[in-house]
């Protein structure tokens, strides 16, 4: 009987707030949650995201930017991800060039944002890929670790009460978007900057407590090539080159001989029939 009333009055308080005392009830938003899965083996892989929003965030008008900063080891493929956007399976930031080609210990780190609205759940995937590392005589492979994806809420005058000082990760800060460097700098206001509807949308940005859950740790073992063999393979190389070649001016001399001899016996038997 004792735990029936408990249960009757716990279930009065919720119809309570529901039907007008909700601003007596507060209930905190708990903070989005962010499990984050890599590929395990290759060059080539992908960041899988798994985003979940709180109830009060779902529905409204607000936006998030999923910011993932990427080390100079890593680089994206930027007609990849233009493919991936124009079918509407990636919705990013990213910068419009990035050098393929150049090796690990003369590239730039990066920025990439991976944007949406509040859902209770969604999945997202970045394609990622890694670039080979200088030759070295100390190392056979090099640790390659990403880090932890930062989240980024907007929402308009009327629901920036959702995004509640409990749920920031700084409260005195707002934050611009940088959409041509592909990152957030801090809203530092100018004397004499225009407060447009504009400015004001795109430094209404402020980064949030993440709940961030990683199956295994995001990292990666690269190869790394062998300095001193340098020389050895260099000078193998060569030879192998020079061998082939060699084989491909005798191969297709023999078969020069070959093809004269037959044409001499054709000529030949043209001859006698005559």
């Amino acid at each position: 009987m004792h735990s029936k009333r408990i249960n009757k009055c716990l279930l009065l308080t919720f119809v309570v707030c529901l039907l007008g005392g909700a601003g007596n009830c507060y209930v905190p938003i708990e903070p989005p949650i962010v499990h984050v899965e890599m590929d395990k083996a290759g060059m080539h892989r992908t960041l899988n995201y798994r985003l979940r929003f709180d109830i009060p965030l779902v529905g409204k008008d607000c936006e998030y930017m999923l910011l993932q900063d990427l080390p100079a080891s890593i680089y994206i493929s930027t007609d990849e991800l233009d493919d991936l956007q124009r079918l509407k399976r990636l919705n990013a930031i990213y910068p419009k060039f990035v050098n393929i080609e150049v090796a690990t210990e003369r590239a730039q780190p990066f920025s990439v944002l991976l944007r949406g609205t509040p859902k209770i759940t969604e999945s997202l995937a970045l394609p990622v890929h890694f670039r080979y590392h200088a030759p070295s005589d100390k190392r056979s492979a090099a640790t390659v670790a990403i880090p932890l994806p930062e989240l980024y809420l907007n929402c308009p005058m009327a629901d920036s009460a959702l995004i509640e000082n409990d749920l920031v990760a700084r409260p005195d800060k707002l934050y611009c978007l940088n959409a041509p460097e592909s990152r957030f700098d801090e809203n530092h206001v100018k004397d004499g900057q225009p407060t447009t509807m504009a400015n004001l949308e795109r430094c209404n940005w402020r980064r949030v407590h993440v709940d961030c859950q990683l199956k295994m740790p995001l990292r990666a073992e690269i190869p790394v090539g062998q300095a001193n063999a340098y020389g050895p393979v260099l000078c193998g190389t060569i030879l192998l080159g020079w061998s082939l070649a060699l084989w491909t001016i005798i191969h297709s001399m023999a078969n020069t001989r070959r093809i004269n001899q037959r044409l001499n016996e054709q000529r030949l038997l043209q001859q006698k029939v005559k």
